[in-house]
C-alpha cells in the first residue's frame, strides 16, 4: 500500500493533551508552534506549490502540443520531488506537530498538487500511447516496404533486413 502525502500530513498531528484552564490575562495567544516549525511548513508549501505551478504548467504546454521542454519539466519535478521528501524526513526528525490550522492549510494545498498530478498524469499516459501509436505503425509500414513478397515455409514474411522497433529514430 503506497503513502500519500495526505497521510504524512496527518502523521504530523500534534499529540491530543488536556486543555490548560484559559488565564484571565493573556497577552497573545501561542500559535501551538515555533519559528522552526513555521519555516519547515513555509519551505515544503513553497516546494508544494512550486511543485503544483511546474505540473500544471507542463500539462498546459502537452495539450498545445509544445513537447521541446518535457525533459526540462522532468528535471524541475525531481528536484522539487527531493525538496518535499528532504522537508518531510525533517520534520519527522525533528518531531513537528502541526496544529489544526497548519494541517488544513497543508491539506488544501497538497488537494491542489493532487489534482495537478492527475491532470499531468493523463496528459503523459496520452502522449505515450501517441508515441507507441506512431512508432507501431512506422514498424508496419517499414515491414510492408522491406518484405520482398515472399514467404518462408513458417508462413511468416520474408525480408532481406530484420526490423525493430529499436531501429526506429522516433525523438519528439
Amino acid at each position: 500500500m503506497s503513502v500519500t502525502l495526505k497521510d504524512l500530513i496527518h502523521e504530523f498531528a500534534p499529540d491530543r493533551a488536556a486543555e490548560p484552564a484559559p488565564l484571565e490575562n493573556m497577552a497573545a495567544p501561542d500559535p501551538g508552534y515555533d519559528g522552526a516549525t513555521a519555516l519547515l511548513v513555509r519551505d515544503f508549501l513553497d516546494a508544494v506549490e512550486a511543485l503544483s505551478a511546474v505540473l500544471e504548467e507542463e500539462s498546459a504546454c502537452i495539450a498545445a502540443g509544445m513537447l521541446d521542454r518535457l525533459e526540462v519539466f522532468a528535471h524541475r519535478k525531481a528536484a522539487m520531488a527531493e525538496q518535499l521528501e528532504g522537508a518531510v524526513l525533517r520534520a519527522r526528525d525533528e518531531g513537528i506537530r502541526l496544529p489544526d490550522d497548519l494541517r488544513a492549510m497543508t491539506l488544501e494545498r497538497i488537494d491542489r498538487l493532487e489534482r495537478a498530478v492527475s491532470t499531468n498524469a493523463s496528459g503523459l499516459v496520452a502522449l505515450r500511447k501517441a508515441v507507441l501509436t506512431i512508432n507501431r505503425n512506422l514498424l508496419i509500414a517499414l515491414e510492408r516496404a522491406a518484405s520482398d513478397g515472399t514467404y518462408a515455409r513458417d508462413g511468416q514474411a520474408r525480408r532481406p533486413v530484420e526490423l525493430s522497433a529499436s531501429g526506429l529514430n522516433a525523438s519528439l
